[in-house]
């Protein structure tokens, strides 16, 4: 029986290394499953901003390959919407809940990749989980804001963070001819940069039409009818 790696998480991490255990052992000699949350496996999740903005015409481009070329070229054993919800290390196995079929079964290895990425931190505010209120990590995430803006009900979006992403999510809303706020608690985008950098960064996102709200944190998001319809900053405005 040939041995079997198990590969969580189905994005660069995760495929890269399954790819490179693939060139270096046939499937005679090594089986390769992978398992993903999503649906899409080897994407630029740092594309996302610019498909949502239409600069990127297709969700196709985001992706290097499909899970269909993962199994047909390097037979590699790709299983989307599946999610690892347990790890029995004594037994070697993990523990995989099928999200389609509503179902859990069991599935061996001998080697074991966790790539499962990290969870972005949202801040601990009220209404923070409300409908509408939408991250950007992953090529769903893109999916489903692409489809409110295409929704054409969005007229002004508030973006929760001054850092790269939130910056190109706001630069997104204005290609799209939506007024935007940006609320970052830091006193200059980017917090990464050195101020005097920053200070360039802002007038920059300001001569965009943007509306920095800096040196200011959300203090609670405004839920109108289940829905998030506002965001109320700390300095009450």
């Amino acid at each position: 029986m040939p041995e079997r790696l198990v590969v969580i998480g189905g994005d660069a991490a995760g495929m890269t290394a399954a790819s490179q255990a693939r060139r270096r052992r046939g499937p005679d000699d090594l089986e390769i499953v992978a398992f993903e949350r999503g649906r899409f496996t080897s994407y630029s999740a740092c594309g996302i901003p610019y498909w949502v903005s239409d600069t990127v015409k297709t969700r196709e481009e985001l992706i290097a390959r499909t899970p269909e070329v993962f199994r047909s070229t390097f037979a590699i054993d790709v299983r989307t919407r599946s999610e690892v919800v347990g790890l029995d290390l004594a037994r070697r196995c993990v523990r995989v809940r099928a999200l389609a079929e509503d179902r859990e079964y069991d599935e061996r290895f001998d080697s074991l990749v966790i790539a499962t990425g990290s969870v972005p931190m949202r801040p601990p505010v009220p209404g923070i989980d409300a409908a509408g209120v939408y991250g950007v990590q992953t090529l769903e995430d893109g999916v489903e804001l692409r489809a409110e803006f295409d929704s054409g009900r969005v007229h002004r979006v508030v973006v929760v963070g001054g850092g790269y992403i939130g910056l190109e999510i706001a630069e997104a809303a204005r290609i799209r001819e939506v007024d935007v706020a940006v609320v970052d608690l830091a006193a200059t985008p980017i917090g990464t940069f050195d101020p005097d950098i920053g200070r360039f960064v802002a007038d920059a996102v300001r001569g965009l039409g943007i509306d920095l709200v800096l040196s200011d944190g959300v203090a609670e998001v405004l839920v109108t009818d289940g829905r998030a319809s506002g965001v109320r900053t700390a300095s009450g405005r």
